[in-house]
């Protein structure tokens, strides 16, 4: 009887450990700020939110001439997987979401952000990668 309830015991601790130490599956996404994008009097500034197959960047974009966020998202290996852009403003300040899709298990590893010119020359860039 004792090795019998010492079992139940040893599987009801277990069994707690795994319930309570478990990550939540409603737990938050990663959210990181990246870093301001400036050229002259035009910037881009926001947030990442980090997915499970996609990265959604909440930006402000104040566009000074014509200008665009571009989002590029790759792999642990460096391999492409997708990318998101704002439409072009001109002379115009506008806050939205962009997503960013990353269609493989785990998500992006890092993104390259760009800010671009109506020509898609890249006036700054930066990277940021997944927390």
């Amino acid at each position: 009887m004792l090795k019998r309830t010492t079992a139940a015991a040893i599987t009801a601790a277990s069994l707690a450990t795994l319930v309570f130490a478990a990550p939540s599956a409603n737990a938050a996404d990663p959210r990181t700020q990246f870093t301001k994008l400036e050229y002259g009097a035009s910037y881009a500034v926001g947030y990442l939110r980090w997915h499970a197959r996609s990265v959604d960047v909440d930006y402000s974009l104040k566009a000074s001439y014509c200008r665009r966020l571009v989002v590029d998202a790759y792999n642990a290996n460096s391999q492409f997987l997708g990318t998101g852009k704002s439409p072009l403003f001109c002379n115009y300040t506008d806050t939205k979401t962009v997503n960013v899709p990353s269609n493989q298990v785990g998500g992006a590893a890092y993104v390259r952000t760009y800010l671009l010119d109506e020509n898609n020359i890249i006036l700054d860039q930066d990277i940021e990668f997944r927390p």
